[in-house]
């Protein structure tokens, strides 16, 4: 068993321990490797402190259930009648911390969006439905995530729709609890524009579809 620095008590079999890491074994044979810094003590497990330890354990997992994540992304924004432009927002996100003991993110998320083009920004503000997942139970390791729901512009003289989202990139865990998340991300949001026409020296209001498409990095924390 391994005492963190932060409290925390993790029970299992030492596989490995020098100067630099410390990678424990646990009974569902899963296997972490932390970094010789972040241990505070190592200690032999008797069968008291193993009862112990697990109901430590099970009454943390219980009582965090919930993980939040926020990120925020930069990039480039390409639109149909507009041409190129950039893009910055952010997400706040909260769901599941693990569903059957694997590291799998399910919930929603609400976020900003400004797409900053020649003569006009839009902003939208996505509401989406958000599945995420590291790749590999490691301390450093590569991550998916998805997202798809409807975005509302806050100009009334578009309409919102529907928005997908698709990123991949790198984490780092800095402890049990909370990690750090690096990554490329391209979206699509599609719109209405009104377009006014006039036929017979009548004009005619209606809205058109289109599609901004962004490409960009993220940055985000997941506690």
């Amino acid at each position: 068993m391994i005492v963190l620095n932060s409290g925390a008590h993790i029970a299992g079999e030492i596989l490995l321990q020098n100067e630099e890491v410390v990678i424990i074994k646990k009974k569902d044979g899963a296997r972490y490797q932390y970094p010789r810094t972040e241990v505070a003590s190592i200690l032999e497990e008797t069968a008291e402190s193993a009862t112990t330890t697990e109901t430590q354990n099970t009454d943390t997992e219980n009582a965090r259930k919930l993980a939040l994540t926020f990120q925020v992304y930069t990039g480039a924004v390409y639109f149909a009648h507009e041409g190129w432009g950039g893009q910055i927002g952010t997400d706040l996100m909260m769901g599941s911390k693990t569903i059957a003991g694997t590291p799998l993110f399910i919930g929603g998320s609400i976020g900003y969006r400004a797409k900053i083009l020649a003569d006009k920004t839009y902003s939208f503000i996505p509401l989406q439905v958000v599945l995420a997942m590291p790749l590999v139970k490691k301390q450093h390791s590569p991550h998916i995530s998805v997202s798809m729901g409807y975005g509302f512009l806050t100009d009334k003289t578009y309409k919102g729709g529907l928005c997908l989202s698709a990123s991949a990139g790198w984490s780092y865990q800095f402890n049990t609890n909370s990690c750090l998340l690096l990554g490329a991300y391209a979206d699509l949001q599609q719109t209405k524009t009104n377009v006014t026409e006039t036929i017979n020296n009548q004009e005619y209001t209606s809205f058109k579809a289109s599609s901004f498409v962004s490409i960009g990095a993220t940055i985000g924390i997941k506690f």
